[in-house]
């Protein structure tokens, strides 16, 4: 955590497939703002929007906890570490402990971006709290550029266009036709 004069913003993230529970806070337990949001290009402005207006009202530095770091947290978790700020992962099982021991009314998406922006408020004085959120640092350069490839490849892989046989027909069709007759036993 980065300490300055001004509160640190703490933003929850609730990932569902087709929309996500958002809370914001601040480092000293305040609670600013919850909404839902799109997972699409206007729910992404929307997001950023509504942690821009808070951020250059309150200062600090934002970071953001989301549960379902990669998967459906796609390409949000990437948009939010362009944007320089801090992301953390949420441990699942762990944020379920601390339900059970501070738990709320009813479980929903907006209850579980709320807890686990109370969680975020509390991991510098509760121990429970410490190791439920992981940093995620920054992959270098050359893995991503790796991974782009690997998929790429993987891809013209998978595309390969058959191949022909001497009959000119593709050796697809010539193994289905080959299906069709009864095998030896």
């Amino acid at each position: 955590m980065i300490i300055s004069n001004s509160p640190q913003i703490y933003v929850s993230v609730d990932i569902g497939c087709r929309q996500h529970s958002v809370a914001i806070g601040l480092s000293n337990g305040d609670v600013l703002d919850e909404f839902a949001v799109l997972h699409r290009p206007e729910g992404f402005k929307q997001f950023f929007g509504r942690i821009e207006h808070h951020r250059q009202h309150y200062g600090g530095v934002v970071a953001v906890a989301m549960e379902g770091y990669n998967g459906y947290a796609r390409p949000l978790d990437s948009l939010i570490k362009v944007r320089g700020y801090q992301l953390y992962n949420i441990n699942n099982l762990k944020l379920a402990r601390f339900k059970e021991i501070f738990p709320a009314a009813v479980k929903n998406d907006r209850i579980d971006a709320c807890k686990s922006l109370e969680l975020f408020q509390l991991r510098d004085h509760l121990s429970l709290a410490k190791d439920v959120l992981q940093e995620i640092m920054p992959t270098p350069r050359e893995n991503d550029m790796l991974k782009r490839l690997s998929r790429r490849r993987r891809a013209l892989v998978e595309k390969e266009p058959p191949a022909k046989s001497s009959a000119g027909r593709s050796s697809r069709s010539v193994s289905r036709s080959a299906g069709h007759h009864k095998r030896c036993r």
